[in-house]
């Protein structure tokens, strides 16, 4: 292999390594889901979590009003589609809720 040859390969590979490194990180996003059939019900809500940033896309399908509260952040009050919230998790436990309907559903979630 040639000086020349050998500087172009480990200036490719370098480059590749920069490319890797740039990456942003993987978006942390859940998809929380208010069944048709179960329309009392949050499904998909992970139980523990790392700290950080999270989007949730609340769908509610069940034609009923609810909303997703993590935390202290709330989406608004809707009947059907989607709606997302943003919230940053601290290390501890959060608590989740549908504000019409705390008394069934509601939940924690463990950030470590």
């Amino acid at each position: 292999m040639s000086i020349r040859t050998r500087a172009v390969a480990v200036g490719a590979a370098t480059a590749a390594a920069l490319a890797i490194t740039a990456m942003p990180a993987l978006a942390k996003t859940y998809t929380v889901t208010t069944p048709e059939n179960s329309p009392f019900a949050f499904v998909g809500m992970p139980k523990t979590l790392k700290a950080g940033t999270y989007t949730f896309t609340y769908v509610n399908k069940s034609g009923t009003v609810h909303n997703l509260r993590v935390g202290t952040k709330a989406t608004a009050l809707f009947s059907k589609g989607s709606k997302t919230v943003t919230v940053t998790l601290k290390k501890g436990t959060v608590k989740y809720q549908c504000d019409p309907h705390a008394t069934m559903m509601k939940g924690t979630i463990k950030v470590t």
